[in-house]
């Protein structure tokens, strides 16, 4: 099979824009010519993908957008990426996210071949959420509804052009299909996986936590996450004579607000804040990873700490609900007075801790899959199904 992928960002920056690559390096790996657009300001180096070089210079949120530069790099460029093909002619185009929109149905409309679409997220529901919860500014709160009308125009896109489509969850998948009305047909679920090379033997199962005193925290400090909900947890669990550690990991940016609470409910001496760093050391040591996002697809740092042997309560958003699925490790959006109930059950009760432990061990036996193999057999079984496979 023949692949086009899209990678023209510049930097790495979140689990999703890693899974992409990886993915694209896997379907390589498994003998597929696999064609990738990568940007000459990204730091990175192929191992088994056939890269074709472009050099898209921006600015993240910044004017004019990245997707319209990376659309128009390749308009200008579409000689040089034909002449790199040589023979080899894609049969599918296979974007990641939004952000390559544009650039996949120039090129399948261009190159004839049928469109591939993973979706990453699902901006119109998560920008309710973050609505519901007051987690915007003011100036955030009138964009979103600004971009609501954007993003509801891509998902009609996405619908119209897309031949095959997968989402992370089946919550996500029917509200798309809800939405827009497409025809199930063609409309599957691809859940993420733990797999290599992200993921090593070497932290497999590494903690051996016995029992509760310090939690880890992976995410942005912004309200977005749910950070505020378990800091407003800590501080119950305090006022009941639970004292824990709790380490925050996540960029820094826009933390001022949140040193303001930490601050305002008395958890200075409790709360570490780390910074963006490494999440795997936290999972061995910490005994507990808490994830109180307000929305979210899946959860990458889910089945980081799963595959550690970390145990996890999230909340019951649509990704975290799909990952974890018993109701014991999960909790309603925004309510830190679950988080602290939570918490306490597992101070008080070494049992119930321990059952926490299996009941998550028992979710991470089941994500240790072939994901590249899925990928693989949905665009095969398309392509032969609608006779275009080579």
């Amino acid at each position: 099979m023949i692949i086009i992928g899209v990678f023209l960002i510049n930097q790495i920056r979140t689990g999703g824009d890693r899974d992409y690559i990886e993915l694209l390096e896997l379907l390589a790996e498994r003998g597929n010519k696999v064609f990738v657009l990568l940007n000459t300001y990204l730091e990175y180096k192929p191992k088994f993908i056939t890269p074709i070089y472009l050099s898209v210079k921006y600015v993240r949120h910044r004017l004019p957008p990245a997707s319209f530069l990376f659309l128009k790099e390749i308009k200008k460029n579409i000689c040089l990426i034909k002449d790199a093909f040589k023979d080899s002619i894609p049969q599918i185009v296979h974007i990641h996210g939004d952000i390559y929109l544009k650039s996949a149905i120039f090129l399948k409309k261009y190159l004839k071949i049928p469109m591939f679409y993973a979706s990453r997220a699902n901006d119109i529901t998560r920008t309710e959420i973050l609505r519901k919860y007051k987690a915007y500014t003011v100036k955030e709160y009138l964009f979103s509804l600004l971009y609501e009308h954007i993003n509801r125009y891509r998902e009609r896109q996405i619908a119209e052009y897309s031949e095959l489509i997968c989402f992370l969850n089946p919550a996500d998948k029917d509200l798309f299909v809800l939405r827009t009305k497409r025809d199930t047909k063609n409309v599957i679920i691809i859940p993420n996986h733990i797999g290599f090379p992200h993921f090593t033997e070497e932290t497999r199962n590494i903690n051996k936590s016995n029992n509760l005193s310090s939690i880890v925290y992976v995410g942005s400090v912004s309200p977005e996450k749910g950070i505020w909900d378990l800091l407003k947890a800590a501080s119950i669990l305090k006022k009941n004579g639970y004292n824990l550690k709790y380490h925050i990991l996540g960029r820094k940016d826009n933390i001022k607000k949140t040193l303001k609470l930490i601050k305002k409910l008395g958890l200075e001496e409790n709360i570490v804040i780390e910074g963006y760093t490494s999440p795997f050391p936290f999972f061995e040591k910490c005994d507990l990873f808490v994830y109180p996002t307000l929305y979210d697809a899946w959860g990458n740092v889910i089945t980081e700490a799963l595959h550690c042997g970390c145990p996890v309560f999230a909340s019951n958003s649509s990704g975290p609900s799909y990952i974890l699925q018993h109701n014991e490790l999960l909790f309603n959006i925004g309510s830190s007075e679950e988080i602290a109930e939570k918490i306490k059950n597992c101070i008080i009760d070494n049992d119930y801790y321990h059952k926490i432990r299996y009941l998550c061990a028992e979710r991470s036996g089941q994500l240790y899959f072939n994901w590249a193999e899925m990928f693989e057999k949905a665009m095969i079984e398309y392509l032969n199904e609608n006779e275009i496979s080579k």
